[in-house]
């Protein structure tokens, strides 16, 4: 036997509190009923969007170059004695860039023109000659014989002073080429050589940019690219730039296919009066190619939610409904919808409370 036995009335007696309590417990939650939303009147302006005509696109990726890129070289080889410019630096045309010694070219024009001098006193004493020997046949002191030679003395010394003339000349072209002026008013973009490295005939020694207007180069598929015409308008923006947009004419289609990317390149031409465009900034060009029709909303009836896009719609019965569309690129304001709409819906552009799904809408005017 059991020394503490259990009855069953003690054993009842003791569930009676646990089961009163969930008694309790489902009699308060029962009372209760869920809440039933009641829609309210919402005062909103309207507009029904419509199929309309939009440019057929093709976009492409292009990269920034300047309009013209300049290599500043020398003709003379010779050692660097200064460079008087910077990267990034502006100039103008006929500002020195780079200086090589010229401590031998400067000896040959002392030399040269030390060898004028002689020259011309030489041709000074030949005329002389000239003139008193010219007298002396008037006067028959002299036969002709006599003057035909001082005159051809003084014609061999007048020649002797020309190459002495030419031959400073040459040394003046040399000592030129020594001081490397800029060709053009521009940008430097690279400064390929220090002082004490050695320079040589047609080494580039200085990179230069004319960047006030840039071109954009960009590859069309060979499907599109007969579609595509010279002087057609392009949009190219630039995203690395606030407000880079541009509407300029295609100045140029490539004949033949790009051998790297198999498309047919087209460039255009970007002002940059404010220099903020740099080359190699990536461009994207937008080719229009013809046509098509399009579902266009405007800006102010999107609404986002994540990574979703919505709009109110208002239906036959002056209810609202949030449908959930896919847009595509922007037109002036307003987005090409890809997906969610057809065309001839009703859109709420704007309510004067925030809309919950099903509320009725009192349209206070019709915006087209």
């Amino acid at each position: 036997m059991n020394a503490n036995p259990t009855f069953p009335g003690a054993r009842a007696a003791s569930l009676l509190p646990l089961l009163a309590l969930l008694i309790a417990i489902a009699g308060c939650g029962g009372g209760d009923e869920p809440a039933h939303y009641e829609p309210k009147t919402v005062t909103a302006a309207v507009t029904t969007v419509e199929r309309t005509v939009v440019p057929r696109l093709v976009t492409a990726t292009g990269a920034l170059e300047a309009q013209n890129s300049v290599e500043v070289s020398t003709r003379i080889m010779g050692h660097v004695r200064e460079v008087l410019v910077r990267s990034g630096e502006t100039v103008t045309a006929g500002q020195i860039l780079v200086r090589i010694d010229d401590t031998d070219t400067v000896a040959r024009k002392r030399q040269a023109t030390a060898a004028i001098d002689e020259a011309r006193a030489v041709f000074d004493n030949a005329e002389t000659n000239l003139a008193r020997f010219e007298r002396l046949y008037a006067e028959n002191s002299v036969s002709k014989s006599q003057l035909d030679d001082v005159r051809t003395g003084r014609d061999r010394a007048f020649a002797g002073l020309t190459r002495a003339e030419a031959n400073l000349s040459e040394v003046e072209v040399q000592l030129g080429y020594l001081r490397i002026k800029s060709p053009t008013a521009g940008t430097v973009t690279r400064r390929l050589v220090d002082p004490g490295d050695m320079a040589n005939p047609g080494q580039p020694l200085v990179m230069l940019e004319q960047n006030n207007v840039m071109k954009v180069r960009a590859g069309i598929s060979e499907r599109d690219i007969d579609l595509v015409d010279v002087g057609g308008d392009v949009r190219v923006t630039v995203s690395a730039v606030d407000y880079a947009v541009f509407t300029v004419p295609v100045a140029r289609v490539f004949p033949a296919a790009n051998p790297m990317s198999r498309t047919f390149d087209l460039e255009a031409y970007l002002p940059n009066d404010d220099g903020r465009l740099r080359s190699g900034m990536f461009a994207r060009v937008e080719v229009s190619i013809g046509s098509r029709e399009a579902v266009l909303v405007p800006a102010a009836a999107l609404h986002t939610r994540g990574q979703l896009t919505g709009v109110w719609i208002v239906n036959d019965a002056s209810f609202a409904h949030l449908r959930w569309i896919r847009v595509g690129r922007a037109i002036d304001d307003r987005f090409e919808v890809i997906s969610g709409l057809q065309g001839g819906e009703t859109l709420v552009l704007r309510a004067d409370q925030p809309l919950v799904e099903g509320d009725r809408i009192a349209a206070e005017k019709a915006v087209n």
